[in-house]
């Protein structure tokens, strides 16, 4: 059975959906008054941002020139080759970052200042991350490659919507959760947010790492096999 471009976005997306700010963010909403209201709103707004980067992607990939013969890509390769290097090298920056300074161990100052989120701060935070940060663009620039050499427009649509789920599964978990759950999923969602608080940095440096290590190996065998 062909499954199109799906084994290939799979891991970008869950390398997106591993994104601690609006994970953290989405926890901190759905801890204050108006919690439904406000995490569906920032929910969106990381839906909507996904696709609308997403959609570019498979626009600005729609550009590269398919070959007359065979099926790889050389521009796709060494697309993915380039992505890899640079996703292994952000990931090495952070670790070297982090072990460098005195108390590396604790959370980023920026994760710690999302305690203080109000609503439109997790809205902006959600489509900016999925936006603009170095780690989802890269993931999502990739995926878009992927998808653009679908032929039918039906599969690219399809693609599309399966890479946004995915790429949403950390948002929308706690949401249902706490839809379901009520006032007695608190203490739990309490407990996931400080969990992900207290390793976030580590958690993003094994997604980038893994994620590289995969692109670069696979590029350079398209490149030289």
């Amino acid at each position: 059975m062909n499954f199109g471009p799906i084994a290939s976005i799979t891991p970008l997306a869950l390398g997106v959906a591993i994104s601690p700010l609006p994970v953290v963010g989405i926890l901190v909403l759905l801890l204050t008054k108006g919690a439904r209201v406000n995490s569906l709103v920032m929910l969106a707004c990381w839906v909507v941002g996904n696709m609308l980067t997403l959609g570019v992607a498979v626009l600005f990939a729609g550009r590269i020139p398919q070959p007359r013969h065979g099926t790889d890509m050389p521009a796709e390769w060494l697309f993915a080759l380039a992505i890899g290097l640079a996703l292994i090298a952000m990931a090495a920056i952070s670790w070297f970052g982090r072990k460098d300074k005195p108390g590396g161990g604790e959370p980023p100052a920026w994760l710690s200042r999302v305690d203080d989120l109000t609503p439109w701060g997790g809205a902006v935070i959600a489509f900016s991350n999925a936006t603009t940060s170095p780690k989802n663009l890269a993931l999502t620039l990739t995926a878009g490659v992927a998808i653009a050499r679908t032929a039918s427009p039906v599969p690219i649509i399809t693609s599309g919507v399966y890479y946004v789920a995915v790429a949403s599964t950390l948002m929308v978990i706690p949401v249902v959760f706490y839809f379901v759950g009520g006032e007695r999923s608190v203490a739990v969602l309490t407990r996931w947010k400080s969990r992900i608080t207290a390793h976030a940095s580590a958690f993003i440096e094994i997604v980038l790492l893994v994620i590289g290590i995969a692109m670069t190996v696979r590029g350079l065998m398209n490149l030289l096999g």
